[in-house]
């Protein structure tokens, strides 16, 4: 008899977040620069994951006899100082990019979520603790700390975006704290807790869900910013140690040879504003379609 009365309950709670989808991507669809940025990152992710299928050449490829050729039917984008295809070297640096945005915001939703969460929802002593930590970790300057650990860790893939992790999470930890601070007063939360549920159940089932905008907003301005910072630790020479092809790094070694070669800077330098702007366009829409206060 509990099962019969139970099921329609499930069934609407069901029905009502379905609607709630259908609509917020309404909203979302009616953005025209955030369709086209999603557009636009599905490709560029298609485009990572399938670098070792289709690039031209190996990356790490020279032809000392086609050095600095200019972009033609052969060679796409042209070859750089060592005879290496640009073409497979933008794509597989597109690979090394899209692997520490999202590796790194894959790590910060983990470490931020649980930890805001707990501390929203707990109160009190764990909140007062888990929050310093935070305060702690914002308050070192994060680029120098990945620096630091580069240089401990080493010059490669793995290095660089445990590095980009380890203080990108505390921005998250903080949004979703306080969205759980507001979420945790509601009616459904208190009759969750009064007919039983844990509040590891009640963060689980109702907390995050019902934060899940804020987050999900946060995430896509995230992966764009751990990519900087990785084209950051290029600049002062702790990326990505070669041959591994790194945006960043080629975007440096393209400005020596700006007039005489462009192709060499614009090639990455093109395709890195192009996905920093698609995940910008992509959270402004995600943004609007969260807001429930907006009207157009």
């Amino acid at each position: 008899m509990a099962v019969e009365i139970g099921r329609p309950d499930s069934l609407s709670r069901a029905m009502w977040r379905r609607s709630i989808l259908r609509m917020r991507w309404h909203r979302f669809s009616r953005n025209p620069l955030a369709l086209a940025g999603l557009a636009v990152i599905a490709v560029l992710v298609l485009l990572a994951i399938l670098a070792p299928l289709i690039a031209p050449y190996p990356y790490f490829k020279s032809d000392f006899s086609a050095t600095y050729q200019a972009p033609s039917l052969q060679h796409w984008l042209g070859t750089d100082s060592l005879g290496r295809d640009v073409l497979s070297r933008v794509l597989w640096g597109l690979r090394s990019a899209c692997i520490v945005g999202f590796g790194a915001e894959a790590v910060e939703l983990t470490l931020g979520v649980l930890l805001g969460a707990v501390a929203g929802y707990m109160g009190g002593f764990v909140d007062n603790v888990l929050m310093r930590v935070v305060d702690i970790v914002y308050a070192f300057p994060s680029f120098l700390f990945s620096i630091i650990l580069v240089v401990l860790l080493g010059h490669n893939i793995w290095a660089v975006l445990i590095a980009v992790s380890a203080t990108s999470w505390v921005g998250m930890a903080r949004v979703v704290r306080s969205q759980v601070l507001t979420i945790r007063q509601s009616g459904y939360i208190e009759s969750a807790l009064a007919m039983g549920a844990g509040w590891w159940r009640a963060i689980r089932r109702y907390v995050i869900p019902n934060s899940l905008g804020p987050i999900l907003v946060a995430v896509t301005f995230g992966i764009p910013a751990n990519m900087m910072t990785e084209a950051g630790l290029s600049v002062v020479g702790l990326g990505i140690e070669p041959p591994t092809p790194d945006l960043g790094q080629m975007i440096i070694e393209g400005q020596s040879s700006l007039f005489s070669y462009p192709y060499l800077l614009l090639a990455p330098a093109l395709v890195f504003a192009v996905a920093l702007l698609a995940f910008t366009f992509v959270g402004d829409g995600l943004r609007d379609a969260f807001d429930t206060k907006q009207r157009r």
